[in-house]
């Protein structure tokens, strides 16, 4: 009988190395995940990103062309479409807090937390 106590004081000490040991593992594959997570997320936006930005860039390009050959300026043409980009930009910064920042934020805590579908 002497023996088994004697054990499992070395036992309990070997399963509570073992659980750390498990449990930093546990912590770092997590980690991993949610990284690996981020970073696909930011690469596939990115490209998402500069892809809009570039079809926005060339329709924006369209559009001032088109409004100038119709004005016979395409400097206003230019003009026009420039104003609609100031009108977009003031919009914009008086709704930033109400609307804008809060559906950005949820959508990082979105990408941050996103479980695997299994």
């Amino acid at each position: 009988m002497p023996e088994t106590q004697d054990q499992k004081p070395q036992d309990i000490v070997s399963l509570l190395k073992e659980y750390i040991s498990t449990r930093i593992e546990l912590i770092r594959l997590t980690a991993i995940e949610r990284l690996t997570v981020v970073v696909a997320s930011l690469i596939t936006n990115t490209f998402v990103i500069v892809a809009a930005l570039l079809t926005f860039l060339f329709a924006s390009l369209t559009l001032a062309f088109y409004l100038g050959e119709l004005l016979d300026s395409y400097a206003a043409g230019f003009g026009i479409v420039a104003l609609i980009y100031l009108a977009a930009a003031l919009a914009i910064a008086f709704t930033k807090e109400k609307y804008l920042n809060k559906y950005l934020e949820d959508f990082m805590v979105k990408i941050i937390f996103n479980k695997k579908k299994k």
